[in-house]
């Protein structure tokens, strides 16, 4: 791989993905009498239920999609794809573990790998952005 859109557009599918698990999830539930079609406040959640973790999980992916997008088009409109790729493809793999993580459950451990998880993507896009920032600024 050698293009950072390709981490950016798996980074899509994967958001899409936990979307559709979720929506998968919440529907099994109502047509199998399980809950009602209301039943699923966005203010609530159970770590128990897991279409309430498969909730959660798309929703952290869907915040940061937008940091990653940024810097991946900075990267295109400033001419620096090359300094993109790594940080790129690490940022997507911390994403999938970290949303790995929260399909599987919630206890205090799962929660610090998790965090961990995150941590990583945070500090690997505040790199990409001021690598990005630094190689365009005039000198």
């Amino acid at each position: 791989m050698t293009d950072p859109i390709v981490p950016l557009l798996v980074f899509c599918l994967w958001t899409l993905a936990l979307a559709g698990v979720m929506v998968l999830g919440r529907s099994v539930l109502v047509l199998t009498g399980r809950a009602r079609a209301d039943d699923f406040p966005a203010y609530r959640y159970k770590p128990d239920h897991f279409p309430d973790r498969a909730a959660r999980a798309y929703l952290n992916a869907l915040e940061t999609l937008p940091l990653f997008a940024a810097l991946i088009l900075a990267a295109y409109y400033t001419n620096q794809i090359d300094i993109a790729i790594d940080p790129a493809i690490w940022i997507l793999l911390a994403r999938i573990a970290q949303s790995m993580v929260h399909l599987i459950g919630v206890n205090h451990w799962l929660v610090l790998v998790r965090f961990g998880f995150f941590l990583v993507q945070l500090v690997l896009m505040a790199a990409l952005a001021w690598n990005l920032l630094i190689g365009w600024m005039p000198y």
